[in-house]
Protein backbone atom coordinates (compact mmCIF):
# COMPACT_ATOMS: atom_id res chain seq x y z
CA UNK A 1 0.00 0.00 0.00
CA UNK A 2 2.62 2.37 0.60
CA UNK A 3 4.53 1.33 -2.44
CA UNK A 4 1.51 2.57 -4.32
CA UNK A 5 0.73 5.31 -2.26
CA UNK A 6 4.38 6.69 -2.89
CA UNK A 7 3.58 6.37 -6.96
CA UNK A 8 0.69 8.56 -6.98
CA UNK A 9 -1.75 5.86 -6.22
CA UNK A 10 -5.20 6.18 -3.95
CA UNK A 11 -5.17 2.86 -2.48
CA UNK A 12 -7.83 0.72 -0.61
CA UNK A 13 -7.36 -2.49 1.56
CA UNK A 14 -9.96 -4.99 0.30
CA UNK A 15 -11.90 -6.16 3.49
CA UNK A 16 -10.25 -8.54 5.98
CA UNK A 17 -12.65 -11.72 4.72
CA UNK A 18 -12.41 -11.22 0.69
CA UNK A 19 -10.79 -14.07 -0.72
CA UNK A 20 -10.55 -12.74 -4.44
CA UNK A 21 -8.04 -9.78 -4.12
CA UNK A 22 -6.03 -7.61 -1.38
CA UNK A 23 -5.62 -4.04 -2.78
CA UNK A 24 -7.83 -1.75 -4.84
CA UNK A 25 -6.39 1.65 -6.45
CA UNK A 26 -7.52 4.28 -8.34
CA UNK A 27 -5.00 6.86 -11.10
CA UNK A 28 -6.67 9.89 -10.59
CA UNK A 29 -5.58 10.95 -13.95
CA UNK A 30 -7.63 8.74 -15.61
CA UNK A 31 -9.80 7.55 -13.12
CA UNK A 32 -8.84 3.85 -13.85
CA UNK A 33 -9.06 1.73 -10.92
CA UNK A 34 -7.69 -1.71 -10.47
CA UNK A 35 -7.83 -4.61 -8.21
CA UNK A 36 -4.34 -5.97 -6.82
CA UNK A 37 -3.74 -9.79 -5.28
CA UNK A 38 -0.55 -9.64 -3.65
CA UNK A 39 2.02 -12.36 -3.14
CA UNK A 40 4.98 -11.80 -1.12
CA UNK A 41 8.07 -13.95 -0.76
CA UNK A 42 11.43 -13.98 1.17
CA UNK A 43 13.02 -17.40 -0.94
CA UNK A 44 12.56 -16.11 -4.57
CA UNK A 45 9.80 -18.62 -5.02
CA UNK A 46 6.33 -18.29 -5.25
CA UNK A 47 3.49 -20.66 -4.29
CA UNK A 48 0.05 -20.41 -4.83
CA UNK A 49 -2.64 -23.02 -3.95
CA UNK A 50 -5.31 -24.46 -6.21
CA UNK A 51 -9.44 -23.91 -4.75
CA UNK A 52 -10.79 -27.48 -4.79
CA UNK A 53 -12.71 -25.81 -7.61
CA UNK A 54 -9.80 -25.86 -9.46
CA UNK A 55 -9.26 -22.53 -9.62
CA UNK A 56 -6.20 -20.63 -8.38
CA UNK A 57 -7.30 -16.80 -8.62
CA UNK A 58 -11.07 -16.15 -7.77
CA UNK A 59 -13.13 -13.62 -8.95
CA UNK A 60 -10.74 -13.01 -12.02
CA UNK A 61 -11.57 -10.29 -13.71
CA UNK A 62 -11.11 -9.46 -17.41
CA UNK A 63 -9.15 -7.08 -17.01
CA UNK A 64 -8.00 -4.10 -14.47
CA UNK A 65 -6.86 -7.46 -12.38
CA UNK A 66 -2.99 -7.56 -11.20
CA UNK A 67 -0.86 -9.69 -8.80
CA UNK A 68 1.77 -7.54 -7.36
CA UNK A 69 4.77 -10.45 -6.87
CA UNK A 70 6.90 -8.56 -4.00
CA UNK A 71 10.06 -10.32 -3.70
CA UNK A 72 12.13 -9.67 -0.41
CA UNK A 73 14.43 -12.51 -0.72
CA UNK A 74 17.16 -9.81 -0.89
CA UNK A 75 15.50 -7.26 1.79
CA UNK A 76 13.37 -4.84 1.90
CA UNK A 77 15.57 -2.06 0.62
CA UNK A 78 16.18 -4.22 -2.35
CA UNK A 79 13.11 -5.67 -3.00
CA UNK A 80 11.58 -6.35 -6.29
CA UNK A 81 7.82 -5.97 -7.54
CA UNK A 82 6.45 -7.52 -10.15
CA UNK A 83 2.93 -6.26 -11.43
CA UNK A 84 1.96 -8.98 -13.45
CA UNK A 85 -1.97 -9.13 -14.84
CA UNK A 86 -3.27 -11.76 -13.28
CA UNK A 87 -4.45 -13.34 -16.68
CA UNK A 88 -0.53 -13.44 -17.84
CA UNK A 89 0.63 -15.43 -14.40
CA UNK A 90 -2.24 -17.64 -14.62
CA UNK A 91 -1.23 -18.36 -18.11
CA UNK A 92 2.66 -18.84 -16.69
CA UNK A 93 1.55 -21.13 -13.79
CA UNK A 94 -1.03 -23.27 -15.97
CA UNK A 95 1.30 -23.83 -18.71
CA UNK A 96 4.83 -24.98 -16.53
CA UNK A 97 2.74 -27.08 -14.97
CA UNK A 98 1.16 -28.35 -17.68
CA UNK A 99 4.86 -28.97 -18.57
CA UNK A 100 5.91 -30.59 -15.12
CA UNK A 101 3.44 -33.37 -14.87
CA UNK A 102 4.00 -34.26 -18.47
CA UNK A 103 7.41 -35.87 -17.14
CA UNK A 104 7.63 -38.95 -15.01
CA UNK A 105 8.67 -38.77 -11.56
CA UNK A 106 12.89 -39.68 -10.47
CA UNK A 107 11.23 -43.49 -9.88
CA UNK A 108 9.29 -43.27 -13.22
CA UNK A 109 6.12 -43.01 -12.32
CA UNK A 110 3.71 -40.26 -13.91
CA UNK A 111 2.51 -37.24 -11.58
CA UNK A 112 -0.66 -36.15 -10.83
CA UNK A 113 -2.19 -33.29 -12.64
CA UNK A 114 -4.81 -32.38 -9.65
CA UNK A 115 -1.77 -31.16 -7.63
CA UNK A 116 -2.94 -28.99 -5.38
CA UNK A 117 0.40 -26.38 -5.65
CA UNK A 118 1.31 -23.87 -8.53
CA UNK A 119 4.83 -21.87 -8.03
CA UNK A 120 7.62 -20.09 -9.83
CA UNK A 121 11.19 -19.16 -8.52
CA UNK A 122 12.62 -16.39 -9.48
CA UNK A 123 16.65 -17.36 -9.90
CA UNK A 124 17.61 -20.56 -10.92
CA UNK A 125 17.59 -22.32 -14.57
CA UNK A 126 14.55 -23.53 -16.05
CA UNK A 127 15.12 -28.03 -15.78
CA UNK A 128 14.72 -30.52 -18.39
CA UNK A 129 11.54 -31.52 -16.82
CA UNK A 130 10.70 -27.90 -14.64
CA UNK A 131 10.65 -24.70 -16.51
CA UNK A 132 9.01 -22.70 -13.44
CA UNK A 133 12.74 -21.01 -13.23
CA UNK A 134 14.13 -17.99 -13.93
CA UNK A 135 11.45 -16.08 -13.61
CA UNK A 136 13.84 -12.62 -12.95
CA UNK A 137 14.21 -12.92 -16.59
CA UNK A 138 10.68 -14.24 -18.19
CA UNK A 139 9.08 -11.09 -16.13
CA UNK A 140 11.81 -8.63 -16.68
CA UNK A 141 8.90 -6.46 -18.74
CA UNK A 142 6.91 -6.84 -15.32
CA UNK A 143 9.27 -5.16 -12.60
CA UNK A 144 8.63 -2.06 -11.69
CA UNK A 145 5.56 -1.76 -13.86
CA UNK A 146 3.19 0.80 -12.13
CA UNK A 147 2.23 2.20 -15.36
CA UNK A 148 0.41 -1.05 -16.02
CA UNK A 149 -1.89 0.18 -13.08
CA UNK A 150 -2.42 3.61 -14.30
Amino acid sequence: MAELIYHGFHAFMADRGNPAFDVSTLWAGSGRSTLIRVKTTSNHSAVWTVKKSGLIFLDQQDKDDFVAIVDIGNGLRERDVYIVPTGTLLNALQSDHAFYVSHPKRDGTPRKPEQGMRNLCFYGEDKATDCGYGYQHKFAEYREAWDLLK
